[in-house]
């Protein structure tokens, strides 16, 4: 998916995504692709620095939104064995905590 894409996720399966247009409703939108760099790379050490580079973008995203929007975020990484093989970037989400959005976020 591409910065501004907006989705479903698939409560059964965590971490899956379905793509939806933004003018139809959906319950979130990728904010940013930041690339994650890792020296001596752990799991935990990917899974924090993808929370961490999304904290700014995400912020910075919700806080253009209209007052009394509820959101929570949705951080997506790889593995490590994804990461070492090269896949090293992170996808940054806002989705909506009631009901769905109907076009795409400010």
């Amino acid at each position: 998916m591409r910065v501004g894409d907006c989705f479903d996720l698939d409560r059964d399966a965590p971490g899956t995504a379905f793509r939806r247009s933004c003018d139809a409703p959906h319950q979130a939108e990728l904010v940013a692709r930041p690339r994650i760099v890792v020296a001596h790379a752990t799991d935990q050490m990917v899974r924090e620095a993808a929370t961490e580079l999304c904290g700014e973008p995400l912020r910075s995203k919700a806080a253009r939104q209209p007052v009394g929007t509820r959101w929570t975020t949705f951080v997506q990484y790889p593995y490590l064995t994804s990461y070492l093989l090269g896949s090293d970037r992170a996808a940054c989400s806002l989705v909506a905590t009631s009901g769905t959005l109907s076009r795409p976020l400010q």
